[in-house]
């Protein structure tokens, strides 16, 4: 059994993505460059993109399957229902963060740097004052 090449991709999750819907319609589609894309991504579009490919007595279906994927029709939401999905999203200001509102490792590391950086100054303050009594 030969795998024949279906489709070529610009970037990794979309090869994933394409390889999935067909592994959903009985295709046996592998993402053949996933190493490359994963370990020399800046070689991605100079290498062609990362491919797809399926055995060779599945290559007619894939490619129509991947041929009305790219025409649209797996898109799943009707025109007047493509905004429903933000009915429920998180409220929130993504990358709108004001100085006080990062939390986390990094928030605390700040407090921390502070502090170790107060500390270190009143030290050598208090050094300095006690040399010259």
């Amino acid at each position: 059994m030969d795998r024949l090449e279906v489709a070529r991709f610009s970037s990794l999750p979309e090869a994933e993505l394409a390889a999935g819907l067909l592994q959903r319609h009985g295709v046996d589609a592998r993402v053949t460059d996933r190493e490359m894309a994963n370990n020399a991504a800046h070689l991605q579009i100079a290498l062609g993109g990362i491919r797809v490919t399926a055995p060779d007595f599945q290559i007619v279906q894939a490619r129509d399957l991947i041929a009305r994927a790219r025409r649209g029709e797996f898109g799943g939401l009707e025109a007047d229902e493509s905004d429903e999905w933000m009915a429920d999203h998180t409220p929130g200001r993504v990358g709108e963060l004001e100085e006080h509102e990062v939390r986390g490792v990094m928030g605390s590391m700040k407090t921390l740097a502070r502090v170790l950086i107060i500390g270190f100054l009143l030290l050598w303050v208090a050094g300095c004052l006690l040399m010259n009594l």
